[in-house]
């Protein structure tokens, strides 16, 4: 083997490591969902999960402030000093501080607006969440810098046990939703310790205005994109709270609990590594592409065929995992699900392009016109019922991606049809598996433990066959992810 493929295998190598080590992490914390889930799903009432659901709309939203795309600017500049990061660092913690006083004076608005009194001090110990993702933010930065993504991973195993054995005990202990609180404290509150203990970075007592600007023109639409896309994702929250009560309100949070695990533990962890070697790429658009679809190939390939299962199967796979109560979540994933996996497969790792060539113009706006849609179908369908509100999510999906892809050609020479082609065959052999699933369970009408061991064994075997035919291709894509 020559040099040049030497360097090029260590480097694809590197490249899985990294995405394979956060994704291991992030795998861990949905397993624990899984395993949980169960068991808090059986001490908690739908109630609670609806109550926080909530509290978690306003905390997500002060929590995409927190980082206030500052740490996103550390990683992509080139050269930096230590005044530089010491700056950014204090003006993080001053966001972080300012943020916990804002969710206190919010909190008593939020129990009103709700007509739920119990929001209220929800929300006050929920207000430590905001700060202590703003203190890691430079720190995690400096780690992602470095690529140490198996030091990131072992500190998101750790605080995903401590999680959620903090929610366990006290489900147990009959603190209702303060179960679900305590796993969200807990999660900030061990992974800020996690952070400062790996990172290598240490904040001088240093404060320097003049050195924020360019940190502070990238932040601010970094910051506004994702500002407007937290927004647009409780658009949900808010309007079924609202408009339709506490007990639609849980069964969606539970939807979308299940409908997250895509963005979470996949398509996430590999936009962390797929931001820094496109950042690494920013002046070679056909690199760029190769990365977006390479990335597109790997997403389309591990999450279309367990979604479409999971779908397909949903009323033995939420009454088995959950409880029988919890039967009425399978119509509204089934419903919102094809829209929400199109986006997470597409859309997470297009964001990456876009703020790698400083274009985070162009991202604004994508966000932007996908929240003011977004919110539209949501509200009118909130009108409606819960059912409707799921399908909207799905409208909006198919409406939204195709607009992102007309953006990126102002950046790179992106072609539909190519990405298209990407996702043409992991959707036709998952159908076929669906539609020879569908017959098997028609013909034997299994009891819904087996049923859903069979959708299990479906979804691998469509992962597998999907691989198999896809093999050159994705050892095309193996190669792309190098430095």
């Amino acid at each position: 083997m020559s040099e040049s493929s030497s360097s090029v295998a260590r480097s694809a190598r590197s490249f899985f490591v990294s995405v394979g080590s956060l994704v291991s992490a992030r795998m861990v914390l949905a397993l624990s969902q899984i395993l949980v889930l169960p068991i808090v799903a059986r001490l908690l009432s739908i109630e609670d999960f609806a109550l926080m659901a909530m509290a978690m709309s306003v905390v997500v939203f002060s929590s995409v402030l927190s980082d206030a795309g500052l740490g996103r600017s550390l990683i992509r500049s080139k050269n930096m000093s230590d005044d530089d990061w010491s700056s950014v660092f204090w003006l993080l913690v001053g966001i972080g501080v300012g943020l916990f006083c804002a969710v206190q004076l919010i909190a008593p608005l939020a129990a009103h607006f709700y007509g739920e009194p119990a929001v209220w001090p929800l929300l006050s110990v929920l207000a430590i969440v905001p700060l202590c993702q703003a203190i890691s933010a430079a720190p995690n930065a400096e780690i992602e810098r470095r690529e140490n993504y198996t030091g990131i991973a072992r500190v998101q195993m750790i605080t995903t046990v401590v999680s959620f054995s903090a929610a366990i005990a006290l489900a147990f202990a009959g603190a209702g939703v303060w179960a679900l609180v305590a796993q969200q404290v807990m999660l900030a509150v061990v992974r800020l310790i996690g952070i400062l203990s790996l990172s290598r970075f240490r904040p001088k007592a240093v404060f320097v205005w003049s050195l924020l600007g360019p940190h502070l023109v990238f932040a601010r639409d970094a910051l506004t994109s994702s500002a407007i896309s937290a927004a647009s994702a409780q658009a949900g929250v808010v309007a079924i709270g609202k408009l339709l009560g506490t007990a639609p309100l849980g069964l969606y949070a539970m939807s979308q609990r299940f409908s997250r695990l895509p963005q979470f533990g996949l398509a996430g962890p590999m936009s962390v590594v797929v931001y820094v070697r496109m950042s690494k790429a920013q002046d070679d658009p056909a690199r760029l592409i190769d990365i977006y679809l390479g990335s597109m190939r790997l997403l389309a390939l591990l999450l279309i065929p367990p979604l479409a299962f999971i779908a397909v199967a949903g009323d033995a796979v939420f009454s088995v995992f959950l409880s029988e109560e919890w039967r009425h979540v399978a119509p509204v994933f089934a419903l919102s699900i094809p829209g929400l996996a199109f986006e997470a497969i597409t859309i997470v790792c297009l964001a990456c392009l876009f703020r790698a060539c400083g274009r985070t113009d162009l991202l604004v706006r994508l966000t932007f016109e996908g929240a003011i849609l977004r919110i539209a179908l949501v509200f009118i369908a909130a009108h409606i019922s819960l059912q409707a509100v799921a399908a909207s999510l799905t409208i909006w999906g198919l409406l939204y991606v195709p607009r992102g892809w007309a953006l990126a050609r102002r950046v790179v020479p992106l072609r539909t049809r190519d990405c298209l082609r990407v996702l043409a065959l992991p959707v036709g052999i998952t159908a076929l598996f669906v539609v020879l699933f569908v017959i098997l369970i028609g013909v034997y009408a299994p009891g819904e433990p087996v049923e859903v061991l069979i959708a299990i064994a479906f979804s691998l075997m469509a992962i597998g066959a999907t691989a198999l035919i896809e093999r050159k291709p994705l050892g095309a894509t193996i190669h792309i992810f190098k430095d």
